[in-house]
């Protein structure tokens, strides 16, 4: 059963604008027994382009710069605009329009981003048919409005194969579903995989790294692929750029065989510029610097009943730890300078959280968002003698001010997904 409606998505503050142009004195009209119609033709005043371009940017969603849009054909000529375009997603983070895994699950209604999730799922492929040979792609990654793909067998089944690793180097394709084009990575060279091979791998796990506000602005935008590579006593990275065409080795760390054997199956999380694993088993935090491309490692806070963790953008430094448990929010922060280590300990703060009283498990993430599964208590587990299985409702919540929000409700029940964010077709600009 679904849960009651949740909390709105806000909607973000808007500037001050500078006040329009004093209008010109209204001509006088010739008396008449009738009052004027309010379809009589009059003069309009009208405001010069650049202020209308001022104000239309700072509209808080797509959705309203569309219905802007339509408005009027002036109105049109602005906003559809390549450098008014620009200029909009440089102001405007994208919001999440849905998840991604064997296919996209759009944001539902009530959600703010309903309609332009829906109009990205009609204007775009999420059937992959655009890759080479496309039944043997499954989706491990999604950011900055790319799919990062890896070649799998086809009794995998597209989506299924990020519940697995993968002991060997697999084929990797980067695609825009909504320009419907893709760029081929080239394997691995020989010389720098067999660093890795000859020690144990255990998994290779691909993944897309982070962009600048400076890429995304460019009209073929760069990207980059990380790999990290988990064998049984060391954890390496390598890195793949558009730029070069080229992957790059940036060495590893040791590790302990029962901390590798823990790295195998955990989600991968991204804050701060660090791609992060908690390892719950050996209570310990994996961190990988985006930029340096060096690993760290820290101990986790001590242990709960109920561990439920996200990372969290904390600032001044710091990395932040949420625990979702039962009743509270459970926030733990601890000083990132120095790799974490020193004598500070982490600090915990805890606040009673509105979540409904379902089970919850975290099934993605990205730097403001948890994707969340949730299914209710309240379904009779036991004793149940329908055919019926219950409601599976997935939602996003924002990690600075907690606020739930449904985006999609199914059968289908999944333990990874990857949160995808964009704009709709008509305010994206090909991302390869």
């Amino acid at each position: 059963m679904a849960s009651p409606l949740l909390t709105p998505t806000p909607t973000p503050p808007i500037a001050a604008l500078p006040p329009p142009p004093p209008e010109a004195d209204a001509p006088s009209l010739p008396p008449s027994s009738d009052p004027p119609s309010p379809l009589s033709e009059a003069p309009q005043a009208s405001l010069p382009g650049d202020l209308l371009e001022d104000i239309f940017l700072r509209l808080p969603t797509t959705t309203d710069l569309a219905r802007t849009s339509a408005a009027c054909a002036s109105f049109r000529a602005i906003t559809t605009a390549l450098p008014f375009r620009r200029r909009f997603r440089a102001l405007h983070k994208p919001p999440v329009l849905g998840f991604l895994r064997d296919d996209f699950y759009p944001a539902q209604p009530p959600h703010a981003s309903a309609p332009a999730a829906r109009a990205l799922a009609q204007g775009a492929d999420f059937t992959f048919s655009f890759l080479p040979d496309a039944a043997c792609w499954s989706p491990r990654d999604a950011r900055d409005g790319r799919v990062l793909f890896s070649a799998v067998p086809s009794s995998h089944g597209r989506g299924n194969f990020a519940d697995a690793t993968s002991p060997t180097f697999v084929d990797l394709v980067v695609g825009d579903p909504l320009s419907r084009r893709y760029v081929l990575i080239p394997p691995i060279p020989d010389d720098l995989a067999a660093s890795v091979e000859q020690c144990g791998m255990l998994d290779f796990e691909p993944f897309l790294g982070p962009a600048s506000a400076e890429d995304l602005s460019k009209e073929e935008p760069p990207f980059r692929v990380i790999g990290k590579v988990l064998c049984d006593t060391k954890v390496a990275v390598f890195a793949f750029s558009s730029r070069t065409g080229k992957w790059r080795s940036h060495g590893s760390t040791e590790l302990s065989k029962d901390f590798a054997l823990d790295a195998l199956f955990e989600r991968r999380h991204y804050v701060q510029g660090c791609f992060c694993w908690l390892l719950e088993w050996v209570e310990k935090l994996l961190i990988l610097d985006a930029n340096g491309m060096e690993f760290s490692i820290i101990d986790l806070p001590p242990g709960t009943d109920e561990r439920r963790f996200a990372i969290l953008e904390a600032g001044q430094g710091r990395i932040g730890l949420l625990n979702i448990c039962r009743d509270t929010f459970d926030s733990y922060y601890k000083n990132l300078q120095n790799k974490g280590d020193g004598a500070e300990e982490w600090q915990r703060s805890s606040v009673d959280h509105p979540l409904p009283d379902y089970h919850w498990r975290i099934i993605g993430s990205d730097e403001e968002y948890i994707l969340l599964r949730g299914i209710s208590l309240a379904w009779p587990w036991f004793g149940n003698n329908s055919s019926e299985s219950p409601d599976i409702e997935y939602f996003a919540l924002g990690l600075k001010e907690l606020i739930l929000e449904r985006m999609y409700v199914t059968k289908h029940k999944m333990l990874h997904a990857h949160l995808y964010r964009g704009f709709p077709p008509q305010f994206s600009a090909p991302s390869i």
